[in-house]
């Protein structure tokens, strides 16, 4: 009886149960220490077995584990038996790993390969098996994120073939559908590079669970813990160089401080690029909701706050530190617009051409699977009816199967053809030698342009000042190159702008000239001016707070709207009449003074003549009367 199996274990719980309810006088058995691998269960059974007076007997004698000598033999036994189990697990464990470094050591291979009778390792010689595989490979290089390859596998219905490795249909090809820990575990595993491994994962004891053998594992460990690892002895997809990449890479997409972290559909498109040039640490991107619902993403070092709790080191706008490395991305490859057009439309092809392959091996299959079914029909004698009417059936299905996936080829032929056609290359080499607008186009999400900024660009070091609106920029390209600039970023204070004081001065000197809180809005839009914020332009509104800030100076005369000398402001002819402003307004509505617009503001038309008629009007007090106090309520 053994005590690692959850029979056994059972078992011997019932026998202590026996002895305790003193039910039990003697116990015969073999090798009586076997009944627990540990020393624990069986001194257990020796203490209940000593205060219940139960004897012990085993091939060697009869023991009573009340005597102390008689105790002292059994627990002995107990021990030397323990110790046996250890040494023959040690020996076996050594035998083992001594195995694994010849690489002979047996282990299940994954899909794509098969274990011959003879205990070698080969590809598996279904073609489709093996073009799915390498189009895994081939795919992750191009989309560079497990999600990512897992949406294009996805779209086109692709399905990995698995080999049964129990039951009745052994070494049967099964196709499903893929998933997240399926294409991770094609990714991480070494042998698809050639390279026989053993000892990626620990087991810890403190995990295991009784009767399930799988249990305990740990997640894989890093290649220099490895056990053993020998390369170039198994037959491989793929080069142990583009293996290194594609760990590098998933390594690289797990979100934290160290890493870029995976490509985002966030609107920050250095995100996982900028680093700190205070504290050196990489930056994180936060996303601020405006009060229209527009979102903004900002960098922030926050590694201080984090992980000491101390105050953001430093911080600024998204937006405005993307257009300057943006600009510096484009014109460094504004040369190279010829290469790109033909690298696209080379990888496009390519593409293409990979999933025009598996399409062709879906229907070749599809076309076997039905004509098995048809000669297995046909085979079958025409009396036996009741096997004839079951492949019928089955053959039915098997040509139901095949139209159903020539119809969906065929769709998918009209939406994608193999090859590019005429217009689908000119349009290639337009956007590329056009790309500002083929990066500011609609249909370039922000994930496409962060692939493209990770693959020129290393790193982007930034220098921020929080007394300064200025940041030193200097960007490491894939290279090694560096290139060193400046730009501007939004600030909450006007006094951290370096031409606060030129701005403050040029209101002021507009205000002296009598121009209005809106007029002097659009001269500085104009002048080229740009806000704190840079987010919006100057409106009437912030002219008017400027000026209670940090002080207002008095309007001077508004200059008049044209060098015409019958051409008043409102204002001004009302002053010349003497009558408030909203009479001249109700004038204008009622037809009663000509008028006219300038930049959007009302001007009245009135010579010698028309001013004279003006007061006129005025005096008979037409339209204008003179507002009577109220009488007090007794």
């Amino acid at each position: 009886m053994s005590g690692a199996s959850a029979q056994g274990r059972q078992g011997f719980q019932r026998l202590l149960a026996e002895v305790a309810l003193d039910h039990v006088g003697v116990i015969l058995g073999v090798e009586m220490s076997r009944l627990a691998r540990s020393n624990k269960d069986w001194h257990q059974l020796l203490e209940l077995c000593a205060r219940f007076g139960t004897l012990i007997a085993d091939l060697d004698g009869l023991y009573d584990p009340s005597l102390y000598n008689d105790r002292l033999l059994l627990g002995l036994k107990g021990t030397m038996s323990e110790a046996e189990l250890h040494i023959l697990r040690q020996r076996l464990l050594q035998g083992k790993l001594q195995k694994a470094r010849r690489g002979e050591l047996g282990k299940p291979v994954p899909t794509g390969y098969l274990r011959t009778p003879s205990g070698e390792v080969v590809l598996d010689p279904d073609e489709q098996v093996r073009a799915v595989v390498r189009l895994i490979f081939s795919e992750f290089e191009r989309i560079g994120t497990v999600h990512g390859l897992l949406k294009e596998l996805a779209t086109n219905q692709v399905r990995i073939g698995v080999r049964t490795r129990t039951g009745p249909d052994l070494g049967q090809l099964v196709w499903h559908r893929p998933h997240r820990e399926m294409l991770l575990s094609i990714l991480r595993n070494p042998i698809y590079a050639g390279a026989y491994v053993y000892g990626r994962r620990r087991t810890d004891p403190r995990k295991q669970q009784p009767g399930r053998r799988g249990s305990g594992r740990t997640p894989l460990l890093p290649a220099e813990q490895w056990q053993v690892c020998l390369p170039n002895r198994l037959p491989a997809y793929i080069g142990w160089e583009q293996y290194e990449r594609i760990q590098a890479r998933l390594n690289a997409n797990r979100s934290g401080a160290g890493g870029m972290g995976s490509v985002r559909n966030g609107t920050a498109l250095l995100q996982g690029l900028v680093v700190c040039g205070k504290c050196n640490h990489r930056m994180s991107v936060q996303y601020v909701k405006a009060r229209n619902g527009a979102s903004h993403g900002r960098y922030v070092c926050n590694h201080a706050s984090v992980s000491y709790g101390g105050a953001i080191c430093s911080g600024l706008s998204a937006p405005a530190l993307d257009a300057v490395v943006t600009q510096l991305v484009l014109a460094a490859l504004a040369p190279a617009a010829l290469e790109v057009s033909l690298g696209v439309a080379r990888e496009v092809e390519n593409e293409r051409a990979r999933l025009d392959e598996m399409w062709q091996k879906r229907r070749e299959r599809a076309r076997y699977e039905a004509q098995r079914a048809e000669r297995q029909y046909q085979a079958v004698e025409p009396e036996n009816r009741l096997v004839a009417r079951t492949l019928e059936l089955q053959w039915e299905q098997k040509l139901q199967t095949e139209r159903a996936l020539e119809e969906e080829y065929h769709r998918q032929q009209q939406h994608q053809p193999r090859h590019l056609t005429a217009d689908e290359q000119e349009r290639i080499r337009q956007l590329a030698h056009d790309l500002p607008r083929l990066w500011n186009a609609e249909s370039t999400t922000p994930a496409d342009r962060k692939a493209v900024l990770r693959l020129l660009l290393e790193r982007v070091v930034v220098g921020v000042e929080k007394e300064s609106e200025w940041v030193d920029v200097a960007v490491h390209w894939a290279g090694g190159q560096e290139t060193r600039t400046r730009c501007r970023r939004p600030v909450g204070a006007l006094r951290q702008m370096e031409n606060h004081e030129a701005l403050l001065e040029r209101i002021r000197e507009l205000r002296r000239a009598g121009l209005t809180a809106g007029r002097i809005a659009e001269r500085l839009n104009a002048d080229g001016w740009v806000t704190p914020m840079q987010r919006s332009a100057f409106n009437e509104r912030l002219i008017r707070a400027m000026l209670t800030r940090y002080g207002s100076v008095p309007r001077g005369p508004k200059p008049p709207p044209s060098d015409e000398p019958n051409e008043w402001w409102l204002a001004d002819l009302a002053r010349e009449l003497e009558m408030p402003v909203v009479t001249l307004y109700g004038w204008i509505r009622r037809g009663w003074l000509k008028n006219r617009r300038v930049n959007g503001q009302c001007v009245a038309l009135a010579d010698r003549e028309e001013l004279r008629r003006l007061r006129r009007l005025r005096n008979r007090n037409l339209a204008y009367r003179p507002i009577k106090p109220h009488k007090k309520r007794a």
